[in-house]
């Protein structure tokens, strides 16, 4: 222990000899170590965003069932209400619900009035693990047949809510117009008025469009009585030469009580003759996708730390140049080469190691620059909210100062070889 110190002192002593070539090379790490730690950040940053609604709303238990595509020789079931009630049935599923949403809906408050986009919530949501993360103010579905509403909080404030609090408890007008199937190929247009009143004010996650902002949930029920909420499902069965009004929904969500349920209630449900499409399996292939993202952001960062190398080479080869003479010394009064070759490989990893520390809080402070520039053109387009586009795991910064550690000390093998080479007799000699 007190020979790795000394060697430690013997080092440091060293790199003090010629300070602005050090600091220049340690700079060259700061920056190699700063643009890869600042790529990798934003890979990690943006998978984490992407994440987020699935995780916040508690995606992850979800099966989306569509119907198959009839054919002039098999008509697939159809996704009605009695479909919803079988794959209740099926063990391990807590609820199944249509996938509603229906543009254009008009929102009235008093004098105000607004357009939103209609979206189906069932009432178990409190109950069922979806957290309520998302919301600003109020709270979710309540059981019972209350017409309740809870709003994106861009509608709340387009309905004049100075605040998403005050908002809590106001009653508001919901008018739909759409078309609805009468019969094998008719349909009829009507207009909906319901009076509901709001519970809740939700903020869409970051990332998210601006109109995921202006949305309404309502629950299941009444999104059964907006008008358009079957038009695609029915044009679609017409379109097949089928009969509109036995079409059902377009799209049904069944949510399991458990992940580990996901795969054997695919499978029931598939032998019920539809699609199924777990939300699980869709983050898997993104989580694949930045996983690619990561490794090729890691590769060209390498590079740039590669390139930084070279100079941590040139300073040490420069160093056992200037000290020739005080190597061959050290080997004459005792010094092995073991000893010489670890005194250079200990300058070649300080450097690297300030490196790589000074190069994450450059790479932090890049981020922070980055991010302020990407929120205000977001505000810009839109999107509410600061984003959060860069992730600093405790685990990413260690990983990088050992990296920046490790291709520093292998940068400095070659130059430590040489000093470990040098004849002290030769060296003595040629003072």
């Amino acid at each position: 222990m007190i020979r790795a110190l000394k060697i430690a002192g013997l080092a440091i002593n060293g790199l003090r000899r010629s300070p602005l070539r050090v600091t220049l090379t340690t700079l060259g790490v700061t920056f190699a170590t700063g643009a890869l730690v600042t790529m990798i950040a934003l890979a990690l940053g943006v998978q984490r965003q992407v994440e987020t609604p699935f995780r916040a709303l508690s995606l992850l238990n979800n099966i989306q069932v569509k119907p198959k595509e009839p054919s002039s020789t098999t008509k697939p079931p159809p996704l009605n209400d009695e479909a919803l009630a079988r794959l209740e049935k099926l063990p391990g599923v807590a609820v199944a619900y249509p996938d509603a949403h229906v543009k254009g809906i008009r929102i009235r408050y008093r004098n105000k009035e607004s357009t939103a986009i209609g979206l189906a919530l069932p009432r178990e949501a409190s109950l069922l693990g979806v957290a309520d993360e998302l919301l600003v103010a109020g709270r979710l579905f309540e059981e019972g047949d209350q017409p309740e509403a809870i709003l994106g909080v861009q509608l709340a404030d387009s309905l004049g809510f100075s605040t998403p609090q005050d908002a809590i408890g106001a009653k508001i007008t919901v008018e739909a117009a759409g078309l609805m199937p009468e019969g094998s190929s008719e349909f009829s247009f009507r207009r909906k008025l319901l009076t509901v009143t709001i519970v809740g004010i939700y903020r869409a996650p970051p990332l998210m469009p601006g109109s995921a902002q202006q949305g309404i949930f309502l629950p299941v029920e009444l999104m059964k009585e907006i008008p358009g909420m079957y038009l695609e499902a029915a044009i679609n069965q017409l379109k097949a030469g089928g009969n509109p009004t036995a079409a059902g929904y377009a799209s049904v969500t069944v949510r399991v009580r458990d992940p580990a349920y996901l795969d054997e209630v695919e499978k029931e449900i598939r032998a019920m003759g539809y699609h199924t499409q777990a939300i699980l399996s869709k983050l898997q292939d993104m989580r694949r996708f930045f996983l690619a993202i990561q490794l090729l952001l890691t590769v060209v960062g390498s590079i740039a730390l590669a390139i930084a190398a070279l100079g941590i080479v040139n300073t040490l080869l420069m160093a056992v140049l200037e000290r020739y003479q005080e190597i061959g010394l050290c080997k004459a009064i005792g010094a092995s080469d073991g000893d010489l070759f670890v005194l250079f490989l200990t300058e070649a990893g300080i450097i690297g190691f300030l490196g790589g520390l000074t190069g994450i809080a450059l790479g932090w402070l890049m981020s922070c620059g980055m991010e302020a520039v990407a929120s205000f053109y977001a505000h810009r387009q839109g999107i509410a909210g600061r984003l959060d586009l860069f992730a600093f795991p405790i685990w990413l910064m260690a990983v990088s100062i050992a990296f920046s550690v490790i291709v520093s000390v292998v940068a400095g093998i070659y130059p430590a070889l040489r000093a470990a080479r040098v004849d002290p007799i030769r060296a003595l000699r040629s003072h």
